[in-house]
């Protein structure tokens, strides 16, 4: 996943002759699927949008395999940030309010995660790392809780 190299940033001396892109990661994982070139229209190229090009590919490679946060997940995370911080400065016994929800609702949410993965085979070391402590923390906190 490290970095990326744009089809498009070329001089046009070898790339105009291309008609298909795949998606590609830095990991070595090339996609399968080849998406036709829109010359002019780098939009359209990568099929973002629409989720139909190299990049939805992309996306979904480092969504399944790499663990990446979905955009719109993210944009969801940010927009409620946002949202509470708006409401804390007219409101801030309700954004309190939504804090604690929020802190009520997470365990929950996180066990029941932990549970999905562990039933697909995820290791300790990567929910771990997923979770931001160590194969040993996250195995301490909630293999205890799977058997129920």
């Amino acid at each position: 996943m490290g970095g990326s190299t744009a089809w498009w940033d070329s001089d046009g001396t070898v790339s105009e002759r291309a008609v298909a892109v795949k998606g590609a990661c830095g990991c070595g994982w090339r996609a399968e699927t080849t998406h036709p070139v829109v010359w002019g229209d780098v939009t359209a190229t990568e099929g973002e949008e629409a989720r139909t090009g190299p990049f939805a590919d992309w996306e979904y490679h480092v969504t399944t395999i790499e663990g990446l946060i979905p955009r719109d997940v993210e944009q969801m995370i940010t927009a409620l940030q946002d949202r509470i911080t708006e409401l804390s400065k007219t409101s801030p016994v309700t954004a309190l309010r939504a804090i604690a929800r929020l802190q009520d609702t997470t365990p929950a949410l996180a066990l029941g995660t932990v549970r999905t993965a562990r039933q697909a085979m995820v290791s300790w070391e990567a929910i771990g790392t997923a979770l931001g402590c160590t194969r040993q923390s996250a195995h301490e906190r909630y293999a205890r809780h799977l058997s129920q």
